[in-house]
This record gives structure tokens, sequence and C-alpha cells, in this order.
């Protein structure tokens, strides 16, 4: 026995350790957008290196980069209306337990060039690939009508967007892909992921969250109705009288 375990260290010894493959390095250009009454739309930026150690060979495909920037996840419902005694009311329904509420997806190059179906399919990377009741799978997600509905409805109103070739490298390790976060943005917690390729294969992959929270003036009066609701209602009261009597006599007839 103790022949045999020395005989496997000794093997682990003289077994040449595998190769270090790249590395990515990311950061963002903000950890937290402020939405106020003001907020028209806003963007982030996220920027990324590719680390190479001296051991590692070079590779003969292009890096490839893509950048997806995910919003809080929900359940949504998909309905088509049917006309009935010549009006039309939802009739049928689709239910979507688990997907994103915004989702923007940046490339260096088209998706179908970056990896094939079941590279992406494994990421749920793409429109064609996110799963919309289940997890990623090898095999591709089956669409019904609902889904392709819910899809362009989500592009219509600017929640879901695809830039291919909207990433940039600034040399031949350093990348940005800027992301625009539109007017009408859901609030939460947001996670930027970022993937490297080569020749189709999965080499590294980061993720990081960031928030998009509610601030100035109205987040103040959310934060102090949910934390002091008693001083809120007393407030609430105080402006409503005060509101009254200041119209009984800027209105009031002499």
């Amino acid at each position: 026995m103790n022949v045999r375990c020395l005989f496997f260290a000794l093997l682990l010894l003289v077994t040449p350790s595998p190769a270090y493959a790249e590395a990515l390095v990311t950061a963002l250009s903000t950890e937290r957008v402020s939405i106020e009454s003001n907020f028209t739309g806003s963007g982030v930026v996220i920027f990324g290196t590719v680390e190479r150690d001296q051991q590692t060979v070079a590779r003969g495909d292009p890096y490839e980069i893509v950048v997806t920037l995910t919003g809080p996840l929900r359940a949504m419902v998909a309905r088509r209306k049917e006309r009935t005694a010549g009006i039309w009311i939802n009739r049928t329904s689709s239910e979507l337990p688990r997907v994103p509420s915004f989702l923007a997806i940046a490339t260096t190059a088209p998706m179908t060039d970056v990896a094939g179906n079941p590279v992406r399919a494994r990421q749920g990377l793409g429109f064609d690939m996110l799963p919309t009741r289940g997890l990623p799978d090898a095999i591709p997600p089956v669409r019904t009508d609902f889904d392709a509905a819910f899809f362009r409805l989500m592009q219509k109103e600017g929640l879901f967007s695809l830039n291919e070739g909207s990433v940039e490298f600034l040399s031949p390790q350093l990348f940005r892909a800027p992301i625009a976060l539109p007017s009408n943005v859901p609030i939460g917690w947001y996670t930027a992921t970022v993937y490297l390729f080569s020749g189709g294969v999965l080499l590294a992959k980061t993720t990081q969250d960031f928030s998009i929270l509610k601030g100035g003036f109205e987040q103040a009066i959310t934060n102090l109705a949910h934390r002091q609701p008693a001083l809120y209602g007393l407030a609430t009261v105080v402006v409503a009288c005060f509101t009254g009597w200041l119209a009984g006599v800027a209105f009031r007839k002499d």
C-alpha cells in the first residue's frame, strides 16, 4: 500500500503542470446609476484586459469578447389577444417564469461567428439561446409564439438590445464595451458578464454587479415611508393641511 502511494506521489511530481490559460480583468465605469425625476437615460462602460501567462501558447484565432448586462430576473406573462364578438380581449397566455427585465448584449463580431450554437446554448448567450423556462442547456431552447412576442416587445421598448461589433479593442489586450441604459430601465441589481472566446472556445469569464436605484428627493421620500412610516404619515397630514389652508387663502373671495 505504501509503495503504491509513493508511486502515485512520484507520478504527480514528474507530470508537467498544464499551461495557464488566459485570464480576464474587468472593471465598470460606475458602480451605481441614480435615477431622479429628470432621468432621461444613461450608460455604463465595461473595461477589460486579457492577461496571458508566459507559458500560454499564442492562439491562431483572434480574441472575441461578448458582454451581457442583465437586469433583475422576474416572472412575466405573455398574452394573446383574440377577437370575440367584435371585441379584442386577452384569451390565451403563457408564463415565462425566469426572464431578465433588462438585457443588453455587446460583441466584437456577429454572435454566430463568435461561437457555435452548443457553446452559446450552455451559456445562454443571444436572444435565440436565452432560456425562458429553465436553466441554460447544451440544447438550444424551443421557442413558442409567446416567446417570439415577448422578445419582440422587449426590443421595441428598448429593454432588450443586441449591438454586434460595439465592443472595441483599444490594444491587442485592452477593450471597452459601452452599453446604453434607456429612460425606462428597471431599478434593481444588475450583473455585467464578460466572456472571452477564441476559435469558438470559451476561454474565460468574469461577472460584476452594480445597482440602478432611485435617487434624490423621490428616494428620500420612499426611504422615509418604509423606515419611519409614522413620521411619514404625520408629515403627509401636515402637508395636506397646509396645502388646503394655502388654497383657501389664495382663492378666498372678499
